[in-house]
């Protein structure tokens, strides 16, 4: 219903129509086309016998160039049906023993198969994979030779849109082993007669050294530490740099899980003077709840102010699951948004003890005055909100209801312990 000629004016500039082919195949003049005048009329006889796609008209004439007329032929009395495959992911071990085929099931609906791809390279039927009916089967042996990490495969067909196979290609041969870091902990002082590199033994397992990150910053390998066999060696330079408190160096392996080693940031130019005691209850005494909800009352029992953000206090706790965790302030004197929190995870958990968080205090907090005290009131949640049980945690109050000297929650003043104790 919708076929129609094709017209085509020629401005001919003194020269006459030759021919007209498609391909190597000539128009017959009067049943493939006509002319008249300087118009040319495609047939729509001859145009519906060609294939859906291009079909490349080419005009020759007594001198000059060819001209060409590209003409899109398309066929809507069907509107194209994509194909799909299943499934759609799969996985494939390179480990011989475990090595097999995988099996792809086409529902074509009315298309044909025509290439697979991976990236722009083709695969080739019969050799890296085979059709029978509506299953084709990736073979082994080509997956085999694809390195671990996801081969994505492209298959395209006569019409519609392609589809794609991700296969999730591992290797089981040799089962990965972690890499160790030993120590998991130490410290460092700022005072420059004090500073000293620090240095961490990896053993290695196979692996290699990936990187070392601080957070989310990237140590530089050769400033900020060196590597020499299997010594680690950060250096003073680097550290001196970092705030008073804690530190976690996250080191990074080929393969296998991170390791931490967790630096205590202490600065002795000037002893401290100060004296501190913290006091601290929960205010929720429940074995099990979603939220870590201690209330810390800072005294300072010097004769002089203390200056807020050389001030860090410790809660240890056993997070009972690992995830991500947030931090709230609810209350100060101080300020809500001049408290900070930040989680640390021990590198050796205890049996009361996997993690800690550290209060501390920006600039803006100012002083405490002799005398003085004020309170911090917080929360930790994790954050799907599953629950932590507080029974046995380090610095967990399980009977008190108000304020108490609590020895269980340690006081820092520029990175030196002035109050209470570390779990052992």
């Amino acid at each position: 219903a919708n076929q129609a000629d094709v017209a085509v004016t020629l401005t001919l500039n003194g020269n006459t129509l030759s021919t007209i082919k498609n391909g190597t195949a000539t128009l017959v003049s009067g049943t493939d086309y006509t002319v008249s005048g300087s118009t040319v009329t495609i047939k729509k006889a001859y145009l519906a016998t060609q294939a859906v796609g291009t079909s490349t008209l080419t005009f020759s004439f007594s001198a000059g160039a060819n001209q060409s007329l590209a003409v899109a032929v398309t066929d809507t009395t069907t509107p194209v049906s994509n194909s799909t495959i299943t499934p759609t992911i799969a996985g494939f071990d390179k480990k011989t023993t475990n090595q097999a085929d995988v099996a792809v099931t086409m529902t074509l609906n009315g298309n044909t198969l025509s290439t697979i791809k991976n990236g722009t390279a083709t695969l080739v039927t019969g050799t890296d994979y085979t059709v029978s009916e509506s299953t084709v089967t990736i073979k082994k042996a080509y997956l085999a030779t694809q390195a671990v990490g996801t081969t994505t495969l492209t298959f395209s067909f006569s019409a519609g849109a392609t589809q794609s196979l991700a296969v999730a290609v591992t290797d089981t041969t040799t089962p990965v082993t972690n890499s160790t870091i030993t120590p998991t902990m130490a410290g460092f002082d700022k005072k420059t007669a004090n500073q000293a590199d620090v240095g961490v033994t990896m053993t290695l397992n196979g692996n290699t050294l990936s990187t070392i990150k601080n957070g989310t910053a990237t140590l530089v390998a050769s400033t900020d530490y060196t590597v020499s066999g299997s010594t680690v060696t950060i250096k003073k330079e680097y550290l001196a740099t970092q705030a008073l408190g804690s530190t976690t160096l996250t080191f990074e392996f080929s393969a296998g899980t991170t390791q931490s080693l967790v630096v205590t940031i202490a600065d002795t130019t000037v002893a401290p003077t100060a004296a501190l005691k913290v006091q601290m209850y929960n205010s929720s005494l429940s074995a099990s709840g979603n939220t870590l909800n201690p209330k810390f009352k800072l005294v300072n029992t010097s004769t002089s102010a203390v200056t807020l953000s050389d001030v860090k206090v410790r809660y240890y706790y056993t997070i009972d699951g690992e995830k991500a965790q947030s931090f709230f302030c609810d209350w100060s004197q101080v300020g809500s948004a001049n408290v900070t929190g930040t989680f640390v995870k021990l590198p050796t958990a205890k049996a009361n003890a996997d993690y800690y968080l550290e209060v501390g205090f920006s600039s803006a907090a100012g002083s405490l005055a002799a005398g003085a005290s004020i309170d911090i009131q917080v929360r930790v949640s994790k954050e799907d909100w599953t629950n932590y049980t507080q029974t046995g945690d380090f610095s967990f109050n399980a009977v008190d209801t108000n304020y108490v000297d609590w020895s269980k929650t340690p006081a820092y003043v520029s990175g030196n312990l002035i109050w209470g104790s570390e779990p052992n």
